[in-house]
């Protein structure tokens, strides 16, 4: 039985994606505290509005980049691409851990929420939104 190597994260796709995941989780809190500032607050004495957005963001991008390597590890191993659902679940999991966390460290990173129900909703629609954005960057990458 041949066997098929399915294609690896190269290591500008995986800059470009945490690039790509960056700007949108910036764009999707933004517009979340702006909606709900009761609920998000974005900021401490010592960092900007605009710096939590940063520090927050940039460590969720991270962490979503992180993820995709192990992934295509997996996928490896099972002779098995993720179908479009299961990376939906995977980085919504993602996105509820590091939000969770980055919101307990808030005195650093400038993020803090008022409960873990605006972080699975925060969760959710960064799920919906990343989803989509790397689904046209990944179609980009084809053409």
């Amino acid at each position: 039985m041949a066997t098929t190597k399915l294609p690896e994260i190269t290591g500008m796709t995986l800059v470009l994606s945490t690039l790509v995941l960056f700007v949108s989780n910036a764009i999707v809190l933004y517009f979340a505290q702006m909606f709900f500032p009761h609920a998000i607050v974005l900021g401490t004495h010592a960092l900007s509005f605009w710096w939590a957005i940063f520090m927050s963001m940039g460590k969720l991008s991270l962490l979503g980049a992180a993820v995709m390597p192990f992934v295509g590890k997996y996928e490896n191993m099972r002779h098995r691409i993720f179908s479009p659902m299961e990376w939906s679940v995977l980085y919504f999991v993602v996105n509820f851990i590091g939000l969770w966390i980055i919101s307990r460290f808030s005195e650093q990173f400038g993020l803090g929420v008022t409960s873990w129900i605006v972080i699975a909703a925060l969760a959710l629609v960064l799920d919906i939104v990343q989803g989509v954005v790397m689904m046209a960057y990944g179609k980009m990458l084809k053409k």
